[in-house]
């Protein structure tokens, strides 16, 4: 949850983000926004480098949309529904899966990409 401090001096809100990332991957491709989905929910993932994973974090720190949210991440092109991406990680598939939750989120910019996600209740 949110929590809101006053020590010595005006008060700041302070916020949260919880990423969820697909299965790691050592690569260092340095992903732009264009090439990865973010989804809520738990029904989707795939796989995302450790370095992607580093770039969403510090995105997020300065996208108010992302704020006080969870979600899950991976790249586009790994999306699998949750029930088959043991298989699909281990085989290092690339072929997205059609389904869809109607909550994933894809951008050609960070803002872009955070924009529309909803708030943790």
């Amino acid at each position: 949850q949110s929590a809101t401090t006053t020590t010595h001096g005006p008060s700041i809100r302070l916020g949260y983000t919880i990423i969820r990332p697909g299965g790691l991957t050592n690569d260092d491709d340095g992903l732009a926004p264009s090439r990865l989905e973010l989804n809520q929910g738990d029904t989707k993932s795939g796989r995302l480098s450790r370095s992607s994973v580093a770039e969403l974090c510090l995105e997020c720190l300065k996208a108010p949309d992302a704020w006080d949210t969870t979600w899950e991440c991976y790249e586009s092109n790994t999306a699998k529904p949750i029930a088959s991406i043991g298989l699909s990680n281990i085989l290092k598939l690339t072929r997205p899966t059609t389904q869809q939750s109607g909550r994933e989120r894809r951008g050609d910019s960070w803002d872009t990409l955070f924009e529309g996600l909803e708030r943790d209740a």
